[in-house]
């Protein structure tokens, strides 16, 4: 049964490699980073199906508010990865959307856990350090 995972995962913490050079998104990206490791916890100890709902509804809208601030800041300070981000962003709510649609099909399973943090945790760190830092220097030097 899905109650019965427990499978502990490493949790992820932001650090200031991660730093776009804007506060604002430095702390939405630790929002999304803490409640994904809230979700991660949940689904890995077997927590209660209300509890999960709870944090991918938070992830759900959390998500696309952020990446639509985080667009609209690349597009401000002309960044040349702007294209790039605003796709992988729909990559990733794509991804999440699935991964959604298959813990509604088959609950908490030791399978979605692991999709859970190779598909969203290990993403969203990598994206944040490859992509949304290259924010930093466009911020420093904004193009005129």
């Amino acid at each position: 049964m899905a109650a019965n995972v427990e499978i502990r995962m490493a949790t992820i913490a932001w650090d200031p490699s991660m730093s776009t050079g804007i506060e604002a998104l430095d702390n939405q990206h630790k929002q999304l980073i803490s409640w994904l490791n809230d979700l991660l916890d949940a689904m890995s100890m077997g927590r209660g199906r209300a509890e999960i709902e709870g944090l991918l509804d938070k992830l759900s809208g959390y998500v696309v508010m952020h990446f639509g601030n985080e667009e609209d800041c690349m597009t401000k300070y002309n960044c040349p990865v702007a294209a790039q981000n605003a796709a992988a962003h729909q990559a990733f709510v794509a991804t999440f959307s699935g991964i959604r649609d298959e813990y509604e099909r088959d609950g908490a399973t030791a399978r979605l856990v692991v999709h859970v943090e190779s598909e969203l945790m290990r993403w969203l760190v990598g994206h944040i350090k490859g992509t949304d830092t290259q924010l930093r220097e466009c911020v420093r030097n904004p193009a005129s």
